[in-house]
């Protein structure tokens, strides 16, 4: 026999996680946005510690030059750099237009079973760790 589902709650206690997507992206961005800034002022940057270390790319090396490669229309160079920096961008788009949906235009809130997507995002992420260690260059 299936589980029953739990009764639906009011409408403003259902909106609370699409808030703080909300919240949580305002503030990733202005901290990226300044960051950029700073670093077009005062140029600088981190080095990779994993890649000190053991000399093979971390499975976020070059995600930063990907994300302002594509920031400037340029999708190829951004792809060939980290494939996984873009689909993270466009998941982050894709979240952040489904919290606005439902806040704005109150559409009914989508809450997935989270298995399957925990899978589906560790591949991705050793998919990704996967090419940059077959492209990297000694």
């Amino acid at each position: 026999m299936p589980p029953s589902l739990p009764p639906l709650l009011p409408w403003s206690s259902r909106i609370g996680p699409e808030r703080i997507i909300l919240a949580v992206s305002a503030v990733v961005v202005l901290v990226a946005g300044g960051l950029v800034v700073a670093g077009r002022l005062l140029p600088f940057a981190w080095p990779c510690a994993w890649k000190a270390a053991t000399g093979l790319p971390c499975a976020g090396c070059g995600g930063t030059r990907s994300l302002l490669f594509l920031l400037g229309g340029e999708w190829q160079a951004a792809l060939q750099l980290n494939p996984g920096a873009v689909l993270a961008a466009g998941l982050f788009l894709l979240a952040n237009l489904y919290a606005a949906g439902v806040l704005i235009l109150r559409l009914g809130p989508w809450r997935p079973v989270l298995c399957a997507w925990r899978w589906a995002l560790g591949a991705a992420v050793v998919l990704n760790w996967a090419y940059l260690l077959a492209v990297s260059r000694p």
